[in-house]
């Protein structure tokens, strides 16, 4: 009963052998199939790809930058011309009410 399964352990040795022999022959003598598909890239590119990501980041963070830096100084230019319109209208009806004195007073002095 032992030996047929003994038999069958020592085939599968000699089958895993074989064909192990027929991969590494195979790929000797068609090294081109096993070859890298990915092409080399040269290492100047790497560098420039790099130097140009770079400076790409840092345009983005300074645009990013000038952007919040923008909108905070609208806000405050929005707030400062909303305090001179709010004072704005009491100078304007002071300077009505002066060209109202001031054109009575000419009215006077042709007269």
């Amino acid at each position: 009963m032992n030996e047929p399964n003994g038999n069958a352990a020592q085939s599968r040795i000699i089958a895993e052998q074989v064909a192990e022999s027929a991969i590494t022959l195979f790929a000797a003598r068609h090294p081109e199939l096993f070859k890298s598909k990915a092409p080399e890239v040269h290492p100047l590119v790497k560098w420039v790809v790099g130097a140009v990501a770079a400076l790409g980041l840092a345009a983005m963070i300074g645009g990013g930058t000038w952007l919040v830096s923008s909108v905070s100084e609208m806000q405050v230019t929005l707030a400062r011309m909303d305090e001179r319109m709010a004072s704005g209208s009491v100078r304007d009806s002071r300077v009505d009410d002066l060209e109202r004195r001031v054109a009575a007073i000419e009215m006077r002095v042709e007269q």
